[in-house]
């Protein structure tokens, strides 16, 4: 415990607030790297003087860092000390902060399902507990995306929209975009498009303070979505090139321009934005590593499509056209196939695994359904 009467304890507060002030620095200007580095210099110091409170706080700053740093592993190792150790001698924020990040790396890794749970009733006590309730909502919406991630679409919108229903715009912040983006996302999963464009008006109207480039982002990204479920594809490429002028490099956008671009069968332009992708291919987040390599397999499917002389689809939502009475080009179509089943089995390879993970089978059944509309178009060769 922290002795204000120790001087080693007031030389080591003292070292603490000049490396807080320069870690935020760091942060608030994306060093994120850097700002971890300062945070974890100020965390030492809180260990060696036995500063409970603040060694809970430097965790949590060098911990969220990394993540965002993209280091998810380096960031859940930081965190897990204070998730062992129960303690609840932090302030509350911090503490609760820590347990929510924990979730979410978890999820993204993802670690087992067990110790997600673990960790999720572990901070459901810790709400009640400290009578800090009104601070659900974000564990709510992470409920939410476990849900999602395991195929539970209608107990994951349930989530969800208990969670927008009891956020108030107050501690902690989390952003209405955040909420929504969740809504219509599970909207579209479930292939409700007229809840989906419900919560697309509602976030359109809504007035809460936002980060302007994550709303317009986020909010493109699901018009996109939406746009290519109901079959507007050209609409689809429109809204997703103004993701794309908001935030060029982020996963998630550069996806959907993939898929826009599939559905409206310029595959050239897929290919270009696919390539960009690629170097994404090993990151930390499992979710990302199975998606980048699922829309390889999508892409060379598509290009088999286009030999065989069939017409665009749109894969992600099942959009399905009648095949043509014969091949256009064998040999073309055979290579694509042969491509396309080797991305697919790689996405099976990582999808497997985080299957077994989340103790569900979505990603298997995913490829499943893929490689029956490779079947699709084989069959051709046979008839």
């Amino acid at each position: 415990m922290f002795d204000a009467e120790n001087p080693l304890s007031q030389v080591g507060q003292e070292q603490m607030e000049s490396l807080w002030d320069a870690g935020w620095e760091a942060y608030k200007d994306r060093q994120l790297l850097r700002a971890a580095e300062i945070f974890g210099k100020a965390l030492e110091i809180a260990e060696s003087i036995n500063d409970t409170r603040k060694i809970v706080l430097y965790r949590f700053w060098r911990g969220s860092s990394l993540l965002q740093a993209g280091k998810l592993r380096q960031a859940l190792a930081v965190l897990t000390p204070t998730l062992k150790e129960g303690t609840t001698e932090g302030d509350a924020d911090d503490i609760y902060n820590t347990l929510a990040t924990y979730i979410e790396i978890a999820k993204d890794l993802p670690v087992n399902l067990g110790a997600i749970e673990k960790a999720y009733q572990q901070t459901e006590n810790f709400l009640r507990d400290s009578s800090n309730l009104d601070w659900r909502h974000r564990l709510l919406l992470l409920q939410a995306t476990l849900y999602k991630l395991r195929g539970m679409y209608p107990e994951a919108l349930a989530a969800a929209q208990e969670s927008w229903a009891i956020w108030q715009d107050k501690y902690p912040v989390y952003i209405a975009d955040a909420h929504l983006n969740s809504l219509v996302e599970i909207s579209l999963l479930l292939r409700n498009a007229e809840q989906a464009q419900m919560y697309l008006w509602e976030w359109e109207m809504d007035k809460h303070d936002t980060i302007p480039k994550t709303r317009e982002r986020l909010s493109c990204g699901r018009q996109s979505d939406l746009a290519r479920l109901e079959g507007r594809f050209t609409e689809a490429v429109d809204w997703a090139r103004r993701a794309m002028l908001v935030d060029k490099s982020n996963i998630e956008t550069l996806i959907l321009m993939v898929r826009a671009f599939l559905c409206m069968g310029d595959n050239r332009r897929a290919q270009e934005e696919l390539i960009r992708l690629l170097v994404q291919r090993h990151a930390e987040t499992g979710h990302d590593r199975y998606d980048i390599r699922l829309l390889w397999g999508d892409y060379h499917l598509a290009c088999a499509r286009q030999a065989a002389g069939m017409p665009a689809v749109e894969d992600e939502f099942g959009l399905e056209f009648p095949p043509p009475n014969r091949i256009a080009n064998p040999t073309a179509t055979r290579y694509a196939l042969a491509r396309a089943r080797r991305g697919y089995r790689a996405a099976l390879k990582v999808g497997s695994w985080i299957d077994e993970k989340l103790q569900c089978s979505v990603r298997q059944k995913e490829i499943s359904d893929r490689l029956s509309r490779c079947q699709v178009i084989i069959n051709l060769f046979e008839d």
